[in-house]
């Protein structure tokens, strides 16, 4: 007891020296009454938490903005209802606006790093628990947003999976707590819920994406068929050309056929090949000539000198076969 006695003595006159500073080690508290809560604070929390080391040190802000403030040193001992967990080591700096705004806790992890998708500690070991979240002085202190920090990490602790729904001998809980229990069991309802709808999204993108390739397939078909039909309609239109010219060969030489049963025909005068067929026949393997010469000097396959010159002497081979042609059809009209 003298021991204790002696620590609680030594610990309320270093708080009383450290408010006290002034100059280069004055802290940022700077209302008496403020200051007069802070060693109440302070001296109780150290009577709770002897093993808590307290020091004064300079803490940075967020924003860059430097601060002097009390700082405490020490470890938690968490245990849930069945097994004793990893201890917790913790630094707590006291905010230079305490008691209206509430103390900064942070978990020093050490070796053992801090759980993924923690509810109340992020991976840098900031705390923000529901205690701290709701803070309001006076309802609010620092002994008692340690002492429900220690139920939250039993509950979830930071370092290892634990059962965070209580059991039937810890029923009899208090509000605060049972709200961090739900607080915890919402947190990772959420996370499951996010996991499976990023499932889905990716799913989805997946068939979107394969709906597309189908898609272009699709078009892909239809463009091939769209030619394949044009290319047919050209055939067609050919086909009926010749079966024109055909028919006009018919016509033409049906006396021939009827004399044929008569009149000692040979095969090859019966069939003789018409004059304008013949024509026209010439007429279609010169386009044909000419269309593989186009396509042979639009690939550079051939030069342009040569596909012209070419060109003019088949042009003009045609012009010859389609004169006669016309001085054949006038001469049957």
């Amino acid at each position: 007891m003298a021991s204790s006695s002696s620590s609680s003595s030594s610990s309320i006159k270093f708080i009383e020296k450290a408010l006290l500073a002034t100059g280069s080690f004055a802290l940022s508290y700077t209302d008496p009454d403020q200051k007069w809560l802070i060693r109440k604070h302070l001296t109780s929390f150290l009577q709770d938490y002897p093993n808590f080391e307290l020091s004064t040190n300079t803490f940075n802000h967020n924003n860059g903005a430097k601060v002097q403030l009390f700082s405490l040193e020490g470890s938690l001992r968490i245990r849930n209802s069945t097994t004793q967990l990893p201890t917790v080591k913790l630094t707590i700096w006291i905010h230079e606006n305490y008691p209206i705004t509430p103390p900064l806790v942070f978990i020093n992890p050490d070796s053992i790093p801090i759980r993924n998708n923690h509810p109340f500690v992020s991976s840098s070991g900031f705390t923000n628990f529901r205690y701290i979240e709701t803070w309001e002085y006076p309802r609010c202190n620092l002994l008692n947003s340690i002492r429900n920090l220690k139920k939250v990490l039993a509950n979830d602790h930071p370092f290892v999976l634990t059962d965070s729904i209580p059991t039937r001998k810890n029923l009899s809980i208090s509000r605060t707590e049972a709200l961090d229990r739900l607080a915890t069991s919402l947190h990772y309802d959420v996370l499951t819920i996010m996991e499976r709808s990023e499932e889905e999204i990716e799913n989805l993108w997946k068939l979107q994406s394969e709906m597309k390739q189908r898609s272009e397939s699709v078009n892909t078909i239809i463009t091939e068929v769209e030619n394949e039909r044009e290319t047919l309609k050209v055939r067609a239109l050919n086909l009926k050309e010749h079966t024109d010219v055909l028919e006009n060969w018919a016509e033409t030489n049906y006396r021939k056929l009827t004399k044929s049963t008569t009149i000692d025909m040979g095969i090859e005068e019966m069939f003789e090949l018409d004059s304008e067929v013949e024509g026209l026949a010439e007429d279609d393997a010169i386009e044909d000539v000419l269309r593989v010469l186009e396509e042979a000097a639009a690939k550079g396959e051939l030069e342009i000198g040569s596909y012209l010159k070419q060109v003019r002497v088949l042009a003009r081979e045609q012009f010859f076969i389609r004169h006669n042609r016309l001085k054949i059809e006038s001469f049957h009209i």
